[in-house]
């Protein structure tokens, strides 16, 4: 498949849904992973497991391909790997930071990407991409301003860094096997093998009395299980087929604005200035990006 030189109308919308879902993601993670919910490794697999039925029947509907060649295991293997440690990363630097600072931190996936997919993809991004994505960054770093005048939570801030790093290496790395393996397979292989590398760390280092199950904690699972390892990451990963990562993922820089925002609406943060102006440069961003030709 060839891809076009820029995002149109239904890429971005589709992009702007996952950001919105990704958003909440944090925000679900409070809720769900905690002293008084599940662990974060054991989160991670249970979001992994409850997401398996919608990733089956979206790749059923899409026709992939079930079967992989033995000699490409290895690479669903590093996937699988890949997929679990992010995650539980994330999960476990949210439980110790909060959820508008870890929508904000997890983003830098795509100062990761955008380099990476210039030097190992040879993707190209003109004049208006890149004031784009300067502006977007530019407001990543402006909602960061009050996030970090809050002080604390700097141990969950950094693996949550972390996290964005891997999930920015992630998407290099998915877009470098499709060509090998589809991307329903591999999204498929990749969270049934995330399912198994969670419990096993789980129930050797976490242990079974730590799961506590409230209704809080099933809605946060849910959240995190359907929408956004669901249906979130199977839109993402056609998405990542179609149109060039480096500017594809300039469109996530919505997240941390959805997810600030939905942290401001559900559990009481501040609505701030940094939050104001943040959001108009993310938008001009995104704009500058979609609109190259």
């Amino acid at each position: 498949m060839n891809e076009p030189d820029r995002i149109d109308a239904a890429g971005l919308s589709a992009a702007t849904l996952c950001c919105f879902l990704w958003g909440g993601n944090a925000v679900a993670a409070k809720y769900a992973i905690s002293a008084a919910g599940v662990p974060p490794i054991g989160g991670a697999g249970l979001r992994f497991l409850i997401s398996l039925p919608v990733v089956v029947l979206f790749c059923r509907r899409a026709g992939a391909t079930w079967r992989v060649e033995p000699r490409y295991w290895w690479l669903l293997a590093v996937h699988g790997l890949l997929t679990a440690v992010q995650i539980g990363s994330f999960n476990w630097g949210t439980s110790h930071s909060e959820a508008g600072r870890s929508s904000v931190f997890i983003n830098i996936h795509p100062l990761v990407v955008a380099p990476l997919a210039w030097l190992l993809l040879g993707e190209r991004m003109g004049v208006r991409g890149i004031v784009g994505l300067i502006a977007a960054a530019a407001g990543v770093a402006v909602m960061l301003i009050k996030p970090l005048m809050l002080g604390g939570g700097l141990v969950g801030d950094l693996v949550v860094l972390a996290s964005g790093i891997v999930f920015g290496f992630q998407a290099i790395a998915q877009k470098k096997t499709f060509p090998i393996i589809p991307p329903t397979t591999l999204l498929l292989a990749q969270s049934a093998l995330a399912v198994p590398l969670s419990f096993l760390y789980s129930a050797a280092i976490e242990g079974s009395s730590s799961y506590h199950f409230t209704p809080e904690v099933v809605w946060g699972l849910l959240f995190q299980g359907l929408l956004v390892s669901g249906v979130a990451f199977a839109i993402w990963m056609i998405l990542l087929r179609r149109y060039p990562a480096g500017r594809l993922v300039t469109v996530a820089f919505l997240t941390p604005l959805f997810g600030i925002t939905l942290g401001t609406l559900i559990r009481g943060e501040a609505f701030t200035w940094p939050l104001a102006l943040g959001g108009l440069l993310v938008g001009l961003g995104i704009y500058l990006v979609a609109v190259e030709k």
